[in-house]
């Protein structure tokens, strides 16, 4: 005699592979015995399985199967924990003046000349984090250039433009 939680499982897994109710003829394939409409009837009784009929078609599908609500809520929440982590690592990424140095020496040109705008760019900070951060740095280490799209403003005047001091 086959028992209701082999039927069960092959209807399950059968419809997690497919994601379409399971038909009656391949449980019959699967299980050639005598009791096996009794024990489908029992099944849907306990409210494992459901029997959708479509025409002389009969299939069964299980009702305990995955719930889309509890799995999107999962996801969810995994996403805002990864969002989470990724702010903590952005936020405790701090630059230094070594960062800032390493940048200009990539971005100069043959005379020593590089855009502040550009330099920001390759770190990867907002204007206002990296003007904050940086000022008292370039001006002490750096010769300020009038020019470029953005920089510091003085009387009016943008300087944009920086070459390391000797």
């Amino acid at each position: 005699m086959i028992g209701k939680d082999d039927v069960f499982a092959l209807i399950l897994s059968e419809y997690k592979d497919s994601q379409k109710p399971v038909s009656l003829s391949k449980i019959k394939r699967k299980f050639k015995d005598r009791n096996l409409i009794h024990v489908l009837e029992e099944l849907e009784k306990e409210g494992k399985i459901r029997r959708v009929e479509n025409g002389s078609k009969i299939t069964f599908e299980p009702l305990d199967s995955i719930n889309i609500e509890d799995e999107l809520k999962i996801l969810r929440d995994e996403i805002h924990k990864m969002l989470d982590l990724l702010q903590k690592f952005v936020e405790s990424k701090s630059f230094s003046s070594k960062d800032f140095d390493e940048a200009y020496d990539r971005i100069r040109d043959s005379l020593g000349y590089a855009p502040l705008e550009r330099i920001r760019i390759e770190l990867g900070l907002s204007k206002e984090e990296f003007y904050s951060k940086f000022r008292k740095y370039v001006e002490e280490n750096y010769d300020l250039i009038a020019g470029g799209d953005e920089g510091f403003t003085r009387r009016g005047v943008t300087y944009g433009i920086v070459k390391r001091r000797r």
